[in-house]
């Protein structure tokens, strides 16, 4: 075999190791705003991908034994670059139908078998056809060990470069693009004709056209390691958006009134607390901070964001002005620091929750940086099922609290409120009455909602982070909060 044939075809494995895995990759930020970044998500796409691949390295190997090997080797390039250029265009609308149809988990199946299926089989397919053609050379165990070697190179190389790089430097698009360009490179250096080769990526255009048409809906659009950023604009307001369409993170009246919703009875928090110094978990663009601020003048607040990319727009776009400290929010408590006197935990967007910030350990761990009289609020999601999640995290701060109230907010979210003295609701209830003017209305409206939430945690069992089902709950939840909206 000619020196320039075996630089093709380890080429070729290099490629089909890349691709495939940063289609993976691409694949789970894509499918994000419909099916949440959770387990069963990734599960999916990993599973179904190797499923595929299984099939994939079966078929190929009775490829690799047959005459037409030499000409399949390109043909399979070329199909799995031509998938990859048409998922920027069809991959949106094939989630949204799959849970439309089969719900949150056999749509995350479903959606992943449709998208990482396909190109999945035929790059695993490339692997045994090289084999056949490098060992024409050398032997069949050396062929595949170093076949098996730049199929594993290439992986860890689209791995890292869709996860540091693609995601949130060059955006979804340019991402597939990439994959594609480069699947579609190793079919012409195996054999397919260059017009060909560049025939595969045509189905890229309507998919720019298509992100370009969404896109141009935002005032601001941004994609991040963490997060999909949307900034909408419309006559009375503008509203901060991550990653779901369907849920609003933040926003800014642009009368200057109240923004309502749960951001209005969490302005009263600072009156349940002996001090006036906050520490927010998950800023966003600051509404809640703003809220509280304009009900309580005196207070220090700070905060936690994981994503940079966030706090950029929330000072540029929502005049968020507080210091923001950029990293996990369990770490931050983690850290030593000071003591505060109300902790917000607002960290449970649409039901999408991390599940290392919803156990007993990371309560412990916000128990340990609260003052003497101070309180840790958190915000909800809920939909009003019974399989929620805001009884079992009102019985997982239960476990670490010795007494838990609630409130809930006209927009259906839960607010749960817990001191490490023991707050009963008749004490809440004098705290609030003893508040300044300027927060008499935020306080008012606490007053009328606030109860004790033992009857939240009905058989609901704390989470831990040995054992939680926070993410089965998120994804029925999201499923049934999406069903009002049909």
């Amino acid at each position: 075999m000619p020196r320039r044939d075996t630089l093709a075809t380890a080429f070729a494995a290099f490629a089909a190791g890349w691709s495939v895995m940063a289609l993976e990759m691409l694949d789970g930020r894509l499918m994000a705003p419909v099916f949440g970044q959770t387990i069963f998500q990734w599960g999916a796409i990993i599973g179904t991908a190797l499923f595929f691949m299984s099939l994939g390295y079966w078929a190929g190997g009775r490829l690799g034994g047959s005459r037409h090997a030499r000409g399949a080797l390109p043909l399979l390039l070329a199909l799995a670059a031509s998938c990859a250029a048409l998922t920027p265009w069809l991959g949106r609308p094939i989630t949204a139908v799959a849970e439309a149809v089969l719900g949150p988990i056999a749509g995350a199946i479903g959606a992943s078998g449709l998208l990482i299926g396909p190109p999945a089989f035929c790059l695993a397919a490339v692997s045994p056809l090289c084999v056949a053609r490098l060992a024409e050379r050398g032997g069949v165990a050396p062929a595949a060990g170093a076949i098996s070697a730049c199929q594993a190179l290439g992986s860890i190389g689209g791995t890292f470069f869709a996860a540091f790089f693609a995601v949130p430097v060059m955006g979804l698009v340019a991402g597939y693009a990439s994959a594609a360009a480069l699947a579609a490179l190793a079919a012409m250096a195996t054999g397919l004709a260059p017009w060909h080769a560049a025939a595969t990526l045509l189905p890229l255009l309507p998919g720019m056209l298509a992100e370009q048409q969404r896109t141009a809906r935002f005032a601001a659009y941004a994609e991040t390691p963490y997060n999909t950023i949307m900034v909408v604009e419309d006559a009375s307001a503008r509203y901060l958006i991550l990653n779901s369409p369907m849920a609003v993170q933040s926003m800014q009246r642009r009368d200057g009134s109240p923004p309502g919703s749960y951001w209005e009875l969490l302005a009263g928090t600072p009156a349940l607390a002996e001090g006036r110094s906050a520490l927010f978990l998950g800023v966003a663009g600051g509404t809640a901070v703003a809220a509280m601020q304009s009900a309580f003048p005196e207070l220090r607040a700070e905060g936690v964001e994981i994503d940079a990319g966030v706090t950029a727009v929330a000072r540029r776009d929502f005049g968020l002005a507080i210091p923001v400290r950029h990293g996990d929010a369990r770490h931050a408590l983690g850290e030593e620091g000071p003591a505060y006197d109300i902790i917000v935990s607002d960290l449970y967007a649409t039901a999408q929750m991390p599940p290392h910030v919803a156990t007993v350990e990371f309560f412990a761990a916000a128990a340990r940086r609260l003052a003497p009289g101070g309180v840790l609020a958190l915000n909800v999601f809920n939909t009003g099922d019974a399989g929620g999640i805001a009884g079992p995290l009102a019985a997982t701060l239960r476990a670490v609290f010795p007494s838990v109230l609630a409130a809930r907010s006209d927009s259906g979210n839960i607010l749960l409120f817990a001191t490490r003295e023991g707050l009963t609701r008749d004490a809440a209830l004098a705290r609030l009455e003893a508040v300044p003017p300027s927060a008499a209305s935020a306080a008012r409206r606490l007053a009328a909602r606030i109860a004790d939430a033992t009857p939240l945690m009905a058989d609901a069992t704390p989470l831990t982070d040995n054992r939680s089902d926070i993410e089965w709950r998120s994804a029925r939840m999201l499923a049934a909060w999406r069903e009002r909206f049909r």
